[in-house]
């Protein structure tokens, strides 16, 4: 390893936001590049057709802003007929490449209709 990535070490968190709403922050795993999150977050949906999730991915600052690292997308509507099983997906971002990747579970799990109720959504990052 070269020096630099010896004494790089983060402060990494994930926000799970889902359709524009942020619906959960993990604890911050100070200290470390390759945190493990092992958190679990469900999360009702009223129309999985139009649903969106992204995980975000900072590393917390003790002064100044937060510093964003990446991202991972997901549309909803692929999980009703899949099971995403702890799959490596690849961070991505916008102003540059950016390093690393999530294992993410997420499964879908439709409540009954007796009357217009959500749809379960469950989340796990590891």
């Amino acid at each position: 390893k070269q020096w630099y990535q010896r004494r790089v070490r983060g402060d990494p968190y994930v926000v799970v936001t889902v359709n524009g709403q942020r619906i959960h922050k993990t604890a911050v795993k100070h200290s470390t590049q390759q945190p493990s999150f092992n958190e679990t977050k469900q999360c009702l949906l009223s129309d999985v057709t139009r649903s969106f999730m992204n995980l975000g991915v900072w590393d917390e600052d003790k002064f100044g802003a937060d510093t964003f690292l990446g991202q991972v997308d997901f549309n909803l509507v692929r999980l009703r007929s899949t099971h995403l099983e702890f799959k490596a997906v690849p961070l991505q971002r916008q102003e540059k490449d950016a390093h690393g990747c999530l294992y993410v579970s997420l499964s879908f799990n439709p409540m009954p209709i007796i009357s217009p109720t959500p749809s379960l959504i469950r989340t796990a990052m590891k």
